[in-house]
């Protein structure tokens, strides 16, 4: 199977399970109903780090740029960049709805970049769960246990926090990039 249909299969799995999360979050204020809304909200948390996840997913553009010919390079390249673009965007609207509880959270409110700092570390702490673990957002459901053991794992393990820092440096720097000129193209529609 050439490079690039593989690359499609599971980077566009990858991207389908970042769009749940952005749906899950607009959802979530769309719906009635307090237990509904803290449903659809705690599943919206657990697959927010599907948004941003495809970045590690660059790891497999080094290997790959090695493997496929000279003509098939920019193809892979444009892939990589579509990916990735997707990436942001997701965690970027993903996010979107966590501004909108900090503002009606009296306490939140108060500490609103803090709380989104914080939370981008989070993310972080998922994406690292995904990578590194090899877990996935449904694994809280049917494989608790393991996610308990693997969260322990990363949580001792002096390189896997270094990387959870990273990844939340990294979600941090996206975020704050790009997040006030988001907010005003969103509250155009609404």
């Amino acid at each position: 199977m050439p490079v690039i249909d593989y690359n499609a299969s599971w980077m566009t799995y990858n991207s389908f399970l970042a769009l749940i999360a952005v749906l899950l979050g607009f959802l979530v204020f769309k719906v009635n109903g307090k237990f509904l809304k803290l449903i659809i909200g705690l599943l919206w948390f657990i697959f927010l780090p599907n948004t941003i996840y495809i970045f590690t997913d660059l790891e497999h553009f080094i290997v790959q740029w090695q493997e496929v010919s000279p003509t098939f390079k920019y193809l892979l390249l444009l892939q990589y960049v579509i990916f990735e673009l997707i990436g942001i965007f997701t965690f970027l609207l993903a996010l979107f709805p966590l501004e909108r509880v900090i503002n009606i959270t009296k306490f939140f409110k108060k500490r609103k970049i803090q709380s989104l700092i914080v939370f981008n570390f989070l993310v972080a702490f998922g994406m690292v769960l995904g990578r590194v673990e090899r877990l996935n957002s449904w694994d809280i459901f049917f494989n608790p246990h393991g996610v308990i053991t693997s969260a322990k794992n990363v949580i001792f393990s002096a390189d896997l926090l270094g990387l959870t820092v990273l990844f939340g440096l990294l979600c941090n720097f996206i975020y704050f990039l790009f997040r006030d000129k988001l907010l005003s193209v969103i509250k155009k529609f609404y």
